[in-house]
């Protein structure tokens, strides 16, 4: 039963609009410490000098796309625990990524939604 305010979140979107509705989002739910990166790149960049609990990240983005970021972080020998939260505003369920991708999360962000996925993998929120 992690504390929201204890969790560290890397959120990933090549829109600022979106990350911050996500943050907001997740300040709502009491999580204090959000990171955001606009690229798939950039998450690579600061995960490697920050462990997070978990990464919300967009679908579509130039280079690095979601599933791109999500694969190479499974893959990684110390982030492949990570539960990767795959953001989309399309009906997007590709079988593809089943054990890549850990949850779907629509967009636009609701904080109900977002509680539902965190507590699926992390357990209840406190």
């Amino acid at each position: 039963m992690p504390a929201a305010k204890t969790l560290k979140v890397l959120v990933v979107d090549d829109q600022q609009t979106m990350r911050g509705l996500a943050r907001q989002c997740l300040k709502k739910l009491g999580v204090i410490d959000v990171s955001l990166a606009a690229s798939g790149d950039a998450a690579l960049q600061m995960m490697g000098s920050k462990m997070f609990d978990i990464v919300i990240s967009d679908l579509n983005m130039p280079g690095l796309s979601g599933v791109e970021l999500a694969q190479k972080i499974k893959a990684h020998p110390v982030f492949n625990r990570i539960p990767v939260f795959l953001a989309t505003s399309d009906a997007y369920r590709d079988q593809a990524v089943e054990g890549v991708v850990d949850h779907f999360v629509a967009k636009p962000f609701s904080v109900a939604d977002m509680r539902e996925a965190m507590e699926a993998h992390l357990g209840p929120l406190t």
